[in-house]
């Protein structure tokens, strides 16, 4: 009988020779001057580490001959692997030819902030955002953020290469007071801006960031009139009240100072900026009590959802009289079908958590996992206190089952999003779990070699069911809903917006399409093809 070990690529190619060296420099990616004081790890097969000289040199000693892969970090700068660069083939020790390592050197924005009389503003919110695409819907993200100093200055450091908007922002704290008192008199203030001074970002200024550049900003905040809704909340105990949290499109909170009265329900929100909000409410429970064998009260093991409700504003001026009855808005339930082969098996529970996400709100979702898990009062099979917009839908299983349909009515979910009006009722949103699925295996190539890049599995007729695999030069997955794909092999493939079919179609052309039926093993190759620019 023979044996075959695979043995660490360090020692693969380890023999009687005698112990070799592995020598290099760490250098500026951009400038190419040494860099000091960087740190270099390699496995040998443990680790081993040690900080570069002056000259930006390091020299690790006593090697066994075989392959390996130095590492360098510093703070300050960005490896390949953290600005998700392919990594660069295995080094040959036993050469002895000196290795570069390049660090790309991190970029910084910074600046001023100044009132309309060119004097510095303390506390002024500083944010740099820039357009990701995390799981393939493309988002405006913060990536930085910073508050100015007493003298107005700001520093946003540690950016990579990119287009960036600069965001200013009063910052988010307000007090709250449980007695209503009478507008004095007009209040002034500074509302949000991008810049250089506009509130719609797409009048805004990108910013071109480049490896090591320091972009000066001046930014000068003019004062706004602020405003104040007020209005009354129907359907909160009167002992313990009600929270409220108006927020706008970015997710911040915009109310400067909140007054409550608990008994009435009457509330006024000041220093509100002009621009579209969302006023969320939600009531305060008091414990339940419960009586016991003895005839004392106690508190109930039962915890009630709180009673909610959601309104989208437009404020261009004071707004008054605003009436919200809790727990009337729209709700729309959510039911399960279980296809799967187990699901009547005892303790079989077969799970998927629903989230649904407003457009115009994008911080504001909710989720909910279904069907309950048994014995749990807490949970919930409904979307309560929904406001007038449209959602998207998501699905996602626990286990090793798929959705093969996510329907509400007519629509289907899995294709379109779903609009909330004021008035309709919805029907319940259907989902069905099947656990038939395809098992897929990608090889990736480049001229015809075997290739290391991002895999995208992208579905033209359900495009929610498009995903990014990872990146590898070959992978498997499994639990796949059968159904016509196209895989796609390219470098910074988690990048796209791949859920987008218009942003998709221009890649299908050198795409390989595969169809899975039910339960099928199928093996595919995809050849590495570029990316092309997005628009900002």
């Amino acid at each position: 009988m023979v044996w075959h070990l695979r043995m660490p690529c360090a020692l693969a190619q380890q023999t009687a020779s005698e112990p070799v060296e592995l020598r290099g420099r760490v250098v500026n990616g951009v400038t190419g001057e040494p860099v000091a004081d960087a740190l270099v790890q390699i496995y040998a097969p443990e680790r081993k580490a040690q900080f570069t000289a002056s000259d930006g040199t390091f020299a690790f000693a006593d090697l066994p001959p075989g392959t390996y892969s130095p590492v360098a970090r510093k703070p300050g700068f960005f490896n390949d692997r953290e600005l998700s660069i392919p990594m660069r083939p295995p080094i040959q020790a036993a050469r002895n030819e000196p290795v570069v390592l390049k660090l790309m050197p991190e970029a910084i924005i910074y600046g001023e902030v100044k009132n309309e009389n060119g004097e510095p503003l303390e506390g002024v919110t500083v944010r740099a955002q820039q357009w990701q695409t995390p799981n393939g819907q493309r988002q405006l993200v913060t990536l930085r953020d910073t508050a100015t100093d007493d003298e107005g200055n700001f520093r946003l450091a540690d950016l990579r290469q990119g287009r960036y908007y600069l965001f200013f922002t009063s910052t988010n704290s307000w007090s709250t007071t449980y007695q209503l008192s009478s507008k004095e008199q007009e209040e002034q203030g500074y509302g949000a801006q991008f810049y250089p001074g506009v509130h719609d970002r797409r009048s805004a200024t990108i910013i071109e960031v480049r490896p090591g550049a320091h972009v000066h900003i001046v930014q000068a905040l003019s004062r706004e009139h602020l405003f104040e809704v007020s209005g009354v909340v129907h359907g909160a105990d009167p002992e313990s009240g009600f929270n409220l949290m108006l927020m706008n499109t970015s997710g911040d909170f915009a109310q400067k100072s909140v007054h409550i009265n608990r008994k009435t329900g009457q509330f006024q929100i000041r220093g509100v900026p002009a621009g579209p909000y969302m006023l969320h409410v939600t009531a305060n429970l008091r414990p339940a009590l419960r009586n016991t064998a003895s005839g004392l009260l106690a508190l109930a093991d039962e915890e009630r959802p709180p009673l909610t409700a959601a309104l989208p504003l437009q404020v261009h001026g004071d707004l008054s009289g605003l009436v919200i009855a809790l727990g009337t808005g729209t709700s729309v339930g959510v039911q399960v079908r279980d296809e799967t082969s187990g699901n009547n098996e005892a303790n079989s529970l077969h799970q998927v958590l629903i989230k649904m996400t407003s457009h115009e709100f994008s911080g504001f979702s909710s989720a909910i996992m279904v069907p309950p898990a048994p014995g749990d009062r807490r949970a919930t099979t409904r979307f309560e206190g929904l406001a007038p917009d449209t959602y998207t839908v998501d699905a996602g299983p626990t286990g090793p089952w798929y959705v093969s349909s996510l329907r509400c009515g007519s629509e289907d979910l899995l294709h379109d999003d779903l609009t909330v009006s004021p008035v309709a009722a919805l029907p319940p949103i259907e989902v069905t779990l099947r656990d038939d699925g395809a098992q897929l295996t990608v090889k990736v190539t480049e001229n015809a070699q075997p290739a290391f890049a991002g895999v995208l599995l992208f579905s033209a007729d359900y495009p929610k069911r498009s995903r990014f695999l990872g990146s590898a030069s070959s992978l498997s997955t499994g639990n796949l809903a059968p159904g016509t794909y196209y895989v796609i092999a390219m470098r910074g493939a988690e990048n796209l917006e791949f859920h987008n079919p218009t942003v998709m179609e221009r890649y299908l052309a050198h795409a390989t399409e595969v169809t899975l039926g039910p339960r099928a093993n199928v093996t595919v190759v995809a050849e590495v093809q570029q990316q092309e620019e997005e628009p900002q």
